[in-house]
């Protein structure tokens, strides 16, 4: 159970969080080694000089549990506990003058730090989810999936039903069963492209892909069915097909000479999700990679054609509604010529395609 004060601790006694879902699988899980990541890839030396010159805040305890080896995992505050080392050890990111000239500044260098003690990791669980998932604090995308990942791996009950589970996530962590879904889905996608070496898409690494184009691109029905013979993939990783999710990456991440992608706009994973339904319309963007020639055999664009000429006439239609409000001038006038060629052309063109 939590323990009902908060608990000072020697900041010797507690370590880095080796399950840190913020940090990626190719950092070693040294505790040096991600004291070096997180200075590197973090403002350290900001958090540093605050706690230097102001002491530390109490009101950000650090969460942790206890550790088999003795000692603590800090589940919770690995960044401040890393600016808490450096002030006290700055050859631990050797070579940093910076970090060097405020620990020998410092006014202050705690050697304890207020914590909260949980009992075992999994007591931790819904803090967490609450406070990154859906709350004020939240982390990015990856790491959310990750920590869902984490959740639904030791808390909720095997023998379920794969939606039962993600609803007992949703419920844990204050969130809905489909975007928990939506988050696994993407992070098998994930795992499988990780596993591959990202294809060998230059410059695609774990920090540089988009998640969110992932969960955003799987959350639509054909896609993932294109990707997998099984709507959860998270669970069944082996329905994943490998040729699918190459041609995928692919198409999302790989770019030309102009640093264009073949999907171009992420707006254009809906209109993906209609040429991966049409077998015609995904041979060509398999052997071709023209998504525009490949968008143009499926019906989705006679539906964004008929949705075009909709919005065209229901800005006609406020024209006529505003045009005995103002006082036309010779410019508008103009326009309104321009208007009505372009819709004559547009008749003959339909009346006569050729």
């Amino acid at each position: 159970m939590t323990t009902d004060v908060i608990q000072k601790i020697k900041i010797n006694d507690i370590y880095l969080d080796e399950k840190n879902p913020r940090l990626p699988t190719s950092v070693s899980r040294k505790q040096n080694d991600m004291i070096l990541y997180i200075s590197r890839n973090t403002s350290i030396t900001e958090l540093m000089t605050a706690i230097a010159e102001n002491d530390y805040f109490p009101g950000e305890p650090i969460v942790v549990v206890p550790r088999t080896q003795g000692g603590y995992w800090a589940v919770e505050g690995n960044r401040r506990l890393t600016a808490l080392k450096l002030l006290r050890d700055p050859s631990l990111y050797p070579k940093n003058t910076r970090v060097a000239e405020i620990a020998a500044n410092a006014t202050f260098k705690p050697d304890e730090v207020p914590c909260v003690v949980f009992g075992v990791r999994e007591e931790v669980i819904n803090y967490l989810g609450y406070r990154h998932i859906t709350g004020v604090k939240q982390w990015e995308p990856l790491a959310k999936a990750r920590y869902i990942a984490q959740y639904l791996d030791s808390q909720t009950n095997k023998q379920s039903s794969a939606m039962e589970r993600y609803k007992e996530v949703a419920r844990g962590i204050g969130s809905q069963g489909p975007y928990i879904k939506r988050q696994l889905d993407a992070l098998a996608v994930f795992r499988h492209m990780e596993a591959k070496g990202f294809y060998r898409i230059d410059s695609l690494t774990e920090e540089s892909v988009s998640f969110s184009l992932l969960s955003t691109a799987v959350g639509y029905e054909s896609i993932l069915k294109y990707l997998s013979s099984d709507e959860n993939p998270y669970l069944n990783p082996a329905a994943l097909d490998d040729q699918a999710v190459e041609n995928f990456a692919t198409w999302l991440f790989l770019k030309n000479d102009e640093g264009e992608t073949v999907l171009g706009d992420s707006r254009n994973i809906q209109r993906l999700a209609v040429i991966v339904q049409d077998a015609d319309a995904l041979k060509v963007l398999v052997e071709d990679r023209n998504f525009t020639k490949a968008f143009a055999l499926t019906k989705g664009v006679s539906i964004e054609f008929n949705d075009l000429l909709v919005e065209i006439s229901q800005k006609m239609a406020d024209a006529m509604a505003a045009v005995a409000l103002i006082e036309l001038d010779d410019g508008h006038i103009a326009k309104i010529g321009d208007i009505m060629k372009l819709a004559r052309a547009l008749r003959a063109v339909a009346e006569d395609p050729k």
